[in-house]
């Protein structure tokens, strides 16, 4: 079986990532140059990290909806969900029923475990539309 195109990118990428700029972007690793950041970032279709006031906001957003969405995870693995669901966003944008049923797949709960329901998994994608991927 073949890796997928993106793997092999990311490969190839990590691998030439000592010949660019010493430049670094916020999520990028210590020392990794922002133009291999970029590449994987186009590669894969995860939009950036938000900026601070951006994920304070996408957080509270979520809170606003269900204060269990958020819990008590880590916020950058709950920015990281809906980074993810960008990627879907990015892949499937008129289809809001599949983009529902992927919401309830990556924003569960123990109190949740299938997500949390369709009415609010609708609020989910839609705070991860307007914070961290109004572009797609």
């Amino acid at each position: 079986m073949r890796p997928p195109i993106a793997l092999m990118a990311l490969v190839a990428l990590t691998a030439l990532s000592g010949c660019g700029s010493d430049t670094t972007a916020e999520d990028a690793p210590s020392g990794a140059p922002s133009v291999v950041v970029a590449s994987i970032a186009s590669v894969t279709g995860l939009p950036p990290m938000p900026d601070e006031s951006t994920q304070t906001k996408y957080i509270e957003a979520l809170k606003a909806i269900d204060p269990e969405i958020v819990g008590d995870q880590d916020e950058t693995a709950i920015v990281n969900h809906g980074r993810d669901q960008c990627v879907s966003v990015r892949d499937w944008p008129k289809e809001q029923a599949k983009l529902i049923g992927l919401t309830a797949k990556r924003f569960k709960a123990p109190g949740h475990p299938d997500g949390f329901g369709n009415t609010k998994n609708k609020q989910i994608l839609a705070a991860v539309r307007k914070y961290l991927c109004p572009s797609y």
